[in-house]
């Protein structure tokens, strides 16, 4: 070992040694003065690419999601999922309702509170699925029968901007 690698490594040592930090618990009160500090913030991009060896789409297939509501004899699926989803500053977070925060027009639902799930700037680009009904999981295979009924499929980009707020029920 040289001379500057072991220097460098004794500094290193030494300027760890004299980095602190106070990690300690905060009482209720003090955390109620904290500002800024809710929710989280999480960003994404997730790829679907199509599989050019499953003939079954033109083209080859995307991903495939298959739910089988109430162990029912079919299945709700979204099929031939393709495309890009970028979503950068997606937030999940609890607020109050009230008037105050901009819903008067929830009157029954006042001083209850709400999930808000934000998104900041959300983009499909070249996405494609399709929504069908199918008597299997799994495309293929004998007996398989599926029809679609509607197929989103957008060239270019679609911007999301917006909340989404989720209710409890009582």
């Amino acid at each position: 070992m040289n001379p500057v690698s072991i220097l460098a490594g004794l500094l290193a040592a030494l300027l760890a040694s004299l980095a602190s930090a106070e990690l300690r618990p905060l009482p209720e009160d003090e955390l109620q003065h904290v500002s800024g500090q809710a929710g989280i913030s999480l960003s994404a991009n997730l790829n679907f690419a199509r599989r050019p060896s499953d003939s079954r789409c033109p083209g080859g297939c995307g991903a495939r999601l298959a739910i089988q509501p109430a162990q029912g004899a079919g299945f709700l699926v979204l099929d031939n999922i393709s495309g890009a989803f970028v979503f950068d500053g997606a937030s999940l977070d609890i607020v109050g309702i009230d008037a105050a925060a901009g819903f008067a027009a929830e009157g029954a639902a006042s001083g209850s509170q709400a999930v808000r799930l934000g998104l900041a700037n959300g983009t499909f680009n070249d996405f494609q699925w399709t929504l069908a009904g199918s008597n299997q999981a799994v495309a293929g295979g004998a007996g398989f029968k599926q029809t679609d009924l509607l197929t989103y499929q957008t060239n270019g980009q679609t911007r999301l901007q917006g909340n989404l707020y989720l209710f409890a029920t009582p």
